[in-house]
């Protein structure tokens, strides 16, 4: 049953996308989901049970059996003259021994708990680095993003050129028919109608590289007839707060280097420990009986490091030492960050300047064009000063378009450096 609600929901996401419109949020959700990387979140959790499962086991009792044969130049002897010669049989010099050991921990200082924490935080480290990773890709789908937006605003614009040649052609054509016009102003049109043609061609082509990719990277099947939605801005500027993983990484990073220095204080304590031994061989633990016999041993045991020349003191040493490159690292992310938004801001601010002069130019130009036109038809101007000053007007909304998409992407990019969710439309 899950396995076809996954075909079904698969085949509804490809037939969103091969025939209607993309959003930067779906993108996101499916280059995330295509990743690789998000498959080791999972094969990270398998390791930490495994680690964790043999720190467990320390709590068992721990079997070992050992044997053993060997012979031995002297053996020992009591020097005792008795009456008649009688005295004990003399040790065989070959001597045989097979046990098993048996040894249950006691107390070990809190060590096994430290050490699951030290496993649980080393866990949390690992799935965090891949979280981190894994949020790279939102740079690389922001990118081929707005470039497939950019060039779909530049064909629409294309398309516009194509409509508004293919007027003039019927109009000067007539012209020519009625004497009005000269025919070489109907073949420098269809000219640029074929020049634009050509335009429409490499945009089209560079669309499909870009298609291309974020195909890759998405795992979609993203058609021709696939439209691309521009996202809504949201003012967030001047709200610097940074939730990036890399910042959650730097304080469990910090949090395992503590449960590290608990693992050293503790190991430092007391070792509490039950043995016993049972095994058979000769001699067994009657020295002076020659004979094969079994045995067994029962007890308790403990081990104390009571000095370790400063080990311990400069292992955790070390781990502060390491603690401060961590807060060294997140002040220089920090710092990276803040930098990076410094810039997205001024770059936002200037694309809404030049937005505002690109609005005023297409408004003149629109209607220079138009007045072009009407002396087009009315054979006061040749089509070639027709032509310069539509493409005027095309490429004044080819900039006006072009910055407007801009402008989204860089809030985009603001809102990604600040590690907050897209920007959805």
């Amino acid at each position: 049953m899950r396995r076809l609600i996954s075909i079904l929901f698969i085949a509804f996401t490809v037939l969103q996308v091969s025939g209607q419109e993309l959003s930067l949020d779906s993108c996101q959700s499916m280059a995330r989901r295509n990743h690789p990387l998000l498959r080791q979140a999972g094969i990270i959790d398998e390791i930490s049970a495994l680690r964790q499962q043999n720190i467990q086991v320390s709590n068992l009792p721990q079997f070992d059996l050992t044997a053993r044969a060997s012979w031995q130049s002297e053996v020992t002897k009591i020097a005792l003259n008795l009456p008649g010669g009688a005295g004990p049989e003399p040790l065989s010099k070959d001597q045989y021994k097979a046990y098993l050991d048996i040894r249950q921990k006691l107390y070990d200082g809190g060590v096994e708990k430290k050490r699951e924490a030290l496993e649980e935080a080393d866990r949390l480290v690992s799935r965090q680095q891949n979280e981190t990773d894994l949020y790279k890709i939102k740079e690389t789908v922001n990118t081929l993003y707005f470039n497939a937006l950019i060039i779909q605003e530049n064909l629409r614009i294309v398309d516009l050129k194509k409509e508004t040649l293919n007027e003039r052609i019927k109009t000067v054509s007539s012209g020519v028919n009625n004497g009005v016009s000269l025919p070489n102003d109907l073949d420098q049109l269809r000219a640029e109608k074929l020049l634009t043609d050509q335009q429409k061609t490499e945009l089209k082509s560079t669309r499909q590289v870009a298609l291309a990719l974020l195909e890759i990277v998405t795992g979609a099947t993203i058609t021709e007839q696939t439209s691309f939605a521009k996202p809504i801005i949201s003012n967030t500027a001047g709200n610097i707060t940074l939730q990036r993983p890399e910042i959650e990484l730097f304080t469990l990073q910090k949090l395992k280097l503590d449960k590290s220095s608990e693992v050293l204080a503790n190991s430092r304590k007391p070792y509490v420990y039950a043995f016993g031994q049972a095994g058979y061989g000769r001699p067994g633990l009657n020295m002076l009986n020659n004979n094969f016999a079994d045995w067994y041993m029962v007890g308790a045991g403990l081990s104390w490091n009571l000095w370790d020349w400063h080990k311990t003191r400069r292992e955790k040493a070390t781990l502060k030492l390491q603690q401060n490159i961590i807060e060294t690292n997140l002040d220089q992310f920090n710092r990276s960050l803040k930098m990076s938004l410094k810039q997205e801001e001024n770059n936002s601010q200037k694309l809404k300047e030049l937005i505002n002069t690109d609005e005023q130019l297409v408004t003149i130009k629109d209607q220079i064009s138009k007045r072009s036109a009407t002396a087009l038809e009315n054979g006061a101007i040749t089509s070639a000063d027709y032509i310069r000053d539509l493409n005027a007007l095309l490429q004044a909304k080819a900039n006006l378009e072009t910055r407007k998409v801009q402008l989204v992407q860089a809030s985009v990019n603001y809102q990604t450096i600040k590690g907050e969710p897209t920007i959805n439309k």
